[in-house]
């Protein structure tokens, strides 16, 4: 399985041919794909910050509906408590939602597909990938 972070799901909705080549792979497999609310959330954010709203909204929804979202479980929460502190403890701060998004991917064991790998390499237990 595989969760779509925020950036992925960005250059999807603005058609970058190289997200639309990454997701049609995953769905040429068969491959469950999933996001988190944090991600659907601040794609909703970037629709509503835009001029042309409808369109952008429009696009939005089409792209979300067709995801599972990944459910924000108290073992999230405390996976994410655990990695907070773990990456200040190294000196390594991330933000809090990226952390989050992190924390879903792992309890759910899921490949987190992000634009940020460099950014997500430094949480120990998460696979990362780019495209």
């Amino acid at each position: 399985m595989v969760c779509l972070d925020t950036s992925f799901l960005v250059d999807l909705v603005r058609g970058s041919p190289a997200a639309e080549k990454k997701l049609q792979y995953y769905r040429d497999r068969n491959e469950p794909l999933t996001t988190t609310a944090i991600s659907a959330a601040e794609l909703y954010e970037g629709a509503y910050s835009t001029r042309g709203r409808k369109g952008d909204l429009d696009q939005v929804r089409t792209t979300l509906e067709h995801l599972e979202l990944l459910e924000l479980s108290l073992q999230v929460c405390e996976r994410y408590g655990k990695l907070t502190n773990g990456l200040s403890s190294r000196g390594l701060p991330i933000g809090d939602l990226d952390i989050i998004i992190a924390s879903a991917a792992i309890v759910h064991r899921q490949i987190l597909l992000t634009k940020n790998k460099k950014h997500f390499d430094r949480i120990l237990g998460l696979v990362a990938e780019s495209w």
